[in-house]
C-alpha cells in the first residue's frame, strides 16, 4: 500500500511509537489525527507538526472511541489507515495480594479491549474503502511471555489472535482489500513503556527510527506481520516449541 496522501488515524500518538509513526508519516505526505487521553500533549504535538490534528480518546473505553471517530469522520470525511499504538505496560508480581483485580485490569483494558473498540468503531468506513489497512501493535512478548509483565504479555497476546482472527474473518468475505497488520516490536527505546520497567528485566529493544522505518517497509509490502528487531529472533526461538507443542 502506498504511504502517500493517505488519511491516517494514529492512537497512543503522542508519545513513543504512535507519535514515531506520526511524525513520518505526516512528513511524507500523510495527513493524520492522532489520539491520546492528554490534551495538552495533543496540543504540543499539534503545534509543532505539520499536517497532524488530534483529539482526546480513552480506547478503553466504548462511548469515548465513538465520539473520537465521529471526530475523526467529520474531519477526514474518509479513512484509510489505522494504526493502534496506544498501549500501557506495568511490571506486576502476581504473589503480591497487594495488587488489586482493577490494576491488572488496566494493561488488558487498553491494550487489549482498546484494540478491539478503535478496530471495531473504525472498520465499517475502512471496508467501503477501494484499499485500507489496519495496524495492531501486538510485541514479541505476545509469543514468549514475560514473568515481570504478566498482565502486559497477556494482553499482547490477546491483540496477536484477536489481529489473526480479524484478518481471517475479511478474507473468508472476501474483503482482502483492507489490510490488517500485526507490527510486533520487542520494547522500544525512549518509550513510556520502557521507562515503566526495569531494564534488567525486559528483552533487547530497538530504537523507535528503526522500527518506524522497517514497519513502513512492510505496511508498503502489505505485509500481514512485521517483526522489528529483536522480535525475529524470539519468534525464532518459540517456533519450535510451538510446532513440538502441536506435534503432542
Amino acid at each position: 500500500m502506498e504511504l502517500k496522501n493517505k488519511k491516517i488515524v494514529v492512537t497512543g500518538g503522542t508519545s513513543g511509537i504512535g507519535l514515531a509513526f506520526a511524525k513520518k508519516l505526516a512528513a511524507i505526505g500523510n495527513q493524520i489525527i492522532i489520539g491520546s487521553r492528554s490534551k495538552e500533549k495533543i496540543t504540543e504535538v499539534v503545534k509543532y507538526n505539520k499536517n497532524i490534528s488530534g483529539h482526546q480518546v480513552d480506547v478503553s473505553n466504548q462511548e469515548s472511541v465513538e465520539r473520537f471517530y465521529k471526530q475523526a469522520i467529520a474531519e477526514f470525511k474518509n479513512i484509510d489507515i489505522v494504526i493502534n499504538s496506544a498501549g500501557i505496560m506495568r511490571h506486576y508480581n502476581l504473589l503480591d495480594e497487594r495488587v488489586t483485580p482493577k490494576k491488572l485490569q488496566a494493561e488488558i483494558q487498553t491494550n487489549l479491549v482498546g484494540t478491539i473498540n478503535i478496530d471495531q468503531v473504525f472498520l465499517p468506513i475502512l471496508r467501503k474503502q477501494t484499499e485500507s489497512m489496519i495496524i495492531n501493535v501486538s510485541s514479541g512478548l505476545a509469543n514468549l511471555s514475560s514473568a515481570a509483565h504478566p498482565m502486559y504479555s497477556a494482553s499482547k497476546a490477546g491483540v496477536h489472535m484477536f489481529t489473526d482472527a480479524l484478518r481471517e474473518q475479511l478474507h473468508f468475505a472476501g474483503e482482502d482489500h483492507v489490510h490488517i497488520v500485526e507490527l510486533v516490536p520487542p520494547l522500544v527505546a525512549e518509550t513510556n513503556l520502557e521507562k515503566d520497567v526495569n531494564s534488567q528485566n525486559t528483552p533487547v529493544n530497538i530504537k523507535w527510527s528503526d522500527l518506524i522505518n522497517e514497519a513502513i517497509k512492510g505496511i508498503e509490502e502489505n505485509s500481514i506481520r512485521v517483526d522489528a528487531g529483536m522480535a525475529k529472533e524470539m519468534r525464532k526461538m518459540v517456533q519450535p516449541i510451538l510446532i513440538k507443542t502441536k506435534g503432542n
